[in-house]
């Protein structure tokens, strides 16, 4: 006779277990990560890993505006070294991106800088401005590159005597 296999109950996580999922689950969000990706790591669903962010979200206080900017410039800074490394090898398909995250960047430093109450001006890091500059270089660079490429390619027009 055959024993069917009943699998053991999931044990209970305490409140330090809690806690530590939770953390898990918003630095994973703030590395970009898409919920089902969140719930597949947790072994959770993805409408559970929902409804624990909406949780935390509803129990947390709001945030100043200065807060809320600081939060996300710290956010955009892997999306600008991405576009940017991106547009500096080449991929002309990640200037919109690019252009989005400066655009977005601009926004938030604005916001914190208008709403500090000291109104303390709110400076980019010094290692994104060095990832900035020298993507800008490489792209003055590939730019100058192609206009003395598409030069070359065109047939200088002969002066009439």
């Amino acid at each position: 006779m055959e024993q069917e296999s009943v699998p053991a109950p999931k044990k209970r996580l305490t409140a330090v277990g809690k806690t530590a999922r939770m953390k898990r689950i918003f630095a994973r969000l703030n590395e970009g990560w898409a919920y089902d990706e969140i719930a597949r790591e947790e072994r959770l669903t993805a409408r559970r890993v929902r409804q624990i962010v909406t949780e935390v979200l509803d129990r947390r206080e709001v945030d100043g505006d200065s807060a809320h900017a600081l939060l996300q410039l710290g956010r955009l800074g892997p999306a600008l070294r991405a576009a940017g490394e991106a547009v500096a090898g080449g991929d002309v398909r990640a200037i919109a991106p690019l252009v989005k995250v400066l655009d977005r960047l601009d926004r938030y430093q604005k916001t914190a800088r208008t709403s500090r109450a000291d109104h303390k001006r709110i400076r980019m890091p010094a290692s994104d401005k060095i990832v900035v500059g020298e993507l800008m270089r490489r792209l003055r660079q590939s730019v100058a590159q192609e206009m003395a490429a598409e030069s070359d390619a065109q047939p200088m027009a002969e002066a009439e005597p």
